[in-house]
């Protein structure tokens, strides 16, 4: 079999937990951001920001201490990203619990596995952290996000009939928790 053929098989894939982005790992992540919301599966944008807007938005995720942010590499380029957020200091009554937000992967980067050991290696790091609940909501359009979280054994608790609006339409969006402990 071809070198390249077995390379597109067998991706190298990764996923890192960062605390700052250089110019290199800010550009591509705001290009695989695009590539997401041009296609409807981003996390919250409809319409493409100005590069300006995802820029800020990124560099301001690294400085929120409540936010970790991970990021699913592909062959060495970065193909997504997933955040943990934790309340904030002064909740101390939900201090037990963290928040999965902001999740996805470019188009090109499915069906690889990377999301499930992108959300695996998040777990894993809200436990250590001290987590005991994590929680995520989902829109219903979000097949593959829906999938994930009952592959990592979530309990969908929750339905909201107008969780987001797409499309001049109200979608339905699902919450779902997992005890850690």
């Amino acid at each position: 079999m071809p070198e390249e053929t077995q390379k597109k098989q067998n991706p190298r894939l990764e996923v890192t937990l960062v605390d700052s982005l250089d110019n290199v790992e800010l550009m591509q992540l705001c290009e695989v951001t695009r590539e997401a919301i041009s296609v409807g599966e981003s996390f919250n944008w409809l319409s493409m920001p100005e590069e300006k807007a995802l820029e800020n938005y990124w560099k301001g995720v690294v400085l929120m201490r409540e936010r970790s942010l991970f990021l699913p590499k592909m062959d060495g380029q970065i193909a997504g990203s997933c955040q943990l957020v934790r309340p904030p200091v002064s909740n101390e009554v939900g201090a037990f619990r963290a928040e999965i937000v902001n999740f996805f992967l470019a188009p090109w980067a499915r069906d690889h596995g990377l999301a499930k050991e992108m959300i695996s290696r998040m777990q894993d790091y809200a436990i250590v952290q001290g987590c005991r609940s994590l929680d995520i909501s989902v829109r219903s359009d979000q097949l593959a996000a829906i999938a994930i979280c009952e592959w990592l054994g979530m309990e969908k608790w929750g339905t909201k009939k107008r969780f987001a609006y797409v499309g001049n339409k109200f979608l339905s969006g699902f919450y779902y928790t997992k005890d850690l402990d």
